[in-house]
């Protein structure tokens, strides 16, 4: 098995506990999607929708009552982890009741969310009820940052803040930073913040065409030129993990060895060295209009959930997932270990999973030329 230097770090409980979903199919990681709305809106959100565009939208917006039947139904066919996201969920009215439905269930329950709205009345509902995890996400070092990137004023110091109170209450805080050309700027900065006080930070120079937003932005997004979010892949592990780390990254960048791009923990399922995509087999995700898809960065396959239950939609889920089939010329790609250009990517850069993804392509390529460049610098 490869010796990856940098993976997700998952205790060997929970790994067991997936590998037994994935060998019995069994729905051990749901995502329910509340609601595409937002007080922020960022350049390259997938989702993003405003009030008014939900209310002319066609399908009406899952209830509290709907969603507190699927998950109980989500929990008996085995779900034990939930995530709560959107847009942004604690926007969505009946976000509490909710939330107190499904921890009395049971369920070890994460929350994705941009950080703004966590005031001392939130902190005091979770030290209650603690979450499992918090992700809030990062997306600059200043107000003025924000605000070029995600269309939001004078949230920067709130969301500072917010994470520092968290930290003070005992509460499981994560951060994950999106790159692009509108906050790299502020990249170190937040680093180095992460490390003050203390917090996971996960850092992604990858940014997904947002196709579920709109059709016609596949292979787009408001992000870097691919040779650029190579460079900036490799520059946050420089001011994450210092420079005698960095050396070896770039060996191993040669040695083809480093943990696939634009992957998180749930869609990590490492066997013998591959890496395996979860979505369909153990994970799903559940979009605020109804549909039960594998993974939440592409509209198809779905299964309408306003017609079944989730046993049945699980199950059909099941059945569409199993005929999803990436390229044969990716499958074979000797660069397939670092890529791992999966059927959400393939679908976002080419509307088709069967297609190649050759973003990652030129991405995967920009990073082996500038270690290559940089070790020989180096040894010269």
């Amino acid at each position: 098995m490869m010796n990856f230097p940098e993976r997700h770090v998952v205790a060997p409980l929970t790994e067991k506990l997936y590998q037994k979903a994935d060998m019995e199919k069994i729905p051990l990681n749901g995502t329910f999607e509340l609601s595409p709305v937002c007080n922020f809106s960022c350049r390259m959100c997938y989702v993003r929708k405003t009030q008014k565009e939900v209310a002319m939208h066609d399908r009406k917006m899952v209830t509290l009552e709907q969603w507190i039947q699927i998950g109980k139904e989500a929990r008996d066919e085995g779900m034990l982890y939930l995530l709560l996201t959107g847009g942004e969920p604690l926007l969505w009215p009946d976000f509490w009741k909710l939330y107190d439905a499904l921890y009395e269930m049971g369920l070890l329950l994460s929350v994705n969310t941009n950080g703004s709205l966590i005031n001392e009345e939130v902190l005091e509902k979770w030290k209650t009820r603690p979450p499992y995890r918090v992700n809030i996400t990062l997306y600059g070092a200043t107000d003025e940052t924000y605000e070029a990137l995600c269309h939001a004023r004078n949230v920067c110091s709130r969301v500072k803040n917010a994470i520092i109170k968290m930290k003070e209450a005992g509460l499981n805080v994560k951060l994950n930073c999106s790159l692009t050309p509108y906050n790299a700027s502020d990249l170190q900065e937040m680093v180095e913040f992460a490390k003050e006080k203390k917090v996971q930070l996960t850092v992604s120079t990858y940014m997904y065409p947002p196709v579920r937003r709109n059709a016609d932005m596949t292979g787009k997004n408001d992000r870097f030129l691919p040779e650029d979010a190579a460079w900036y892949h490799m520059q946050r592990y420089r001011y994450q993990k210092g420079e005698d780390a960095y050396v070896e990254f770039l060996e191993n960048i040669q040695k083809k060895m480093i943990i696939p791009l634009g992957l998180d923990e749930n869609c990590v399922d490492m066997k013998d060295g591959r890496i395996r995509c979860r979505a369909g087999t153990s994970t799903f995700w559940i979009t605020w209009d109804g549909y039960m898809t594998p993974c939440g960065m592409m509209p198809e396959p779905k299964v309408d959930m306003q017609e079944l239950d989730f046993t049945e939609a699980w199950k059909n889920l099941l059945e569409v997932s199993s005929k999803l089939h990436t390229s044969s010329v990716c499958e074979k790609c000797p660069n397939q270990s670092m890529c791992h250009s999966c059927a959400a990517m393939a679908y976002a850069e080419t509307g088709m999973t069967s297609e190649v993804p050759k973003y990652l392509c030129k991405m995967i390529d920009a990073m082996k030329k500038l270690a290559d460049k940089e070790l020989i610098s180096r040894d010269g």
